[in-house]
């Protein structure tokens, strides 16, 4: 059983997943990985913890390349699923239980 912030990321990572893969052809390989990441990451294994992790960091950072700081709401708005899924990662919750019980 997994923490709920590990578990909601799961979810999210499949979420953000569909989406990504309609929105161009950089986020459709990012939306590509965060398959993998969300199922192994169901199955503990730790190597789908940080596919997640570099999945959710790619999101963030190419959203912020492509809106730049010239608009604020829309940064915002877009931002918003990337960061929530990485904040839920890298919770010290989540990182603790990856780190014990994934293989």
């Amino acid at each position: 059983m997994h923490p709920q912030t590990l578990a909601s990321a799961t979810m999210l990572l499949y979420i953000e997943g569909v989406f990504n893969l309609v929105r161009g052809q950089v986020l459709f390989l990012v939306g590509v990985a965060m398959f993998p990441a969300a199922w192994a990451i169901a199955n503990d294994k730790r190597w789908g913890w940080r596919l997640g992790v570099v999945a959710a960091s790619l999101a963030v950072f190419i959203r912020l390349a492509w809106y730049g700081l010239s608009s604020p709401i829309s940064l915002a708005f877009a931002l918003l699923f990337p960061v929530v899924l990485l904040a839920l990662l890298v919770h010290p919750q989540s990182r603790e239980h990856q780190r014990i019980w994934f293989d």
